[in-house]
């Protein structure tokens, strides 16, 4: 019984953004958002953690060259910041994960590149 309440507990538990480094942002009008994401250049065994505001999203996602689809919903203004950990650099630093972010109307488009010692994240704006 205790295994089954840490590993909720882990799974619920939101993450700080203060242990991220931030590496830019992003201005989407409000909708049902979706993002992609894949690895823009060459495969190399990259595999990363994806969060969004402060939930994982993506425990364990190898990165590769077809992207990896997640339905954010429907986000009102206000800000919000995906979070990408890196759990292997493949065979070249950095893990590189290229974003987009969709509205249906509007795509917006970002890397982030994070290390195994650092997090990185980035800043969405909807308005």
């Amino acid at each position: 019984m205790a295994i089954l309440g840490y590993y909720f507990f882990q799974k619920t538990k939101k993450i700080n953004q203060l242990n991220f480094k931030q590496q830019g942002q992003t201005e989407i009008n409000a909708g049902t958002i979706v993002m992609k994401v894949w690895d823009h250049d060459a495969e190399d065994g990259d595999s990363i953690q994806v969060f969004f505001d402060g939930k994982i999203i993506a425990d364990s996602l190898g990165i590769l060259n077809n992207p990896v689809e997640y339905k954010l919903g429907k986000l009102s203004a206000g800000e919000y910041w995906l979070g990408v950990k890196a759990i292997s650099e493949g065979m070249a630093s950095p893990a590189s994960a290229h974003i987009i972010l969709s509205n249906g109307k509007v795509k917006k488009e970002f890397n982030m590149d994070a290390w195994i010692d650092s997090a990185v994240s980035w800043k969405v704006i909807v308005k």
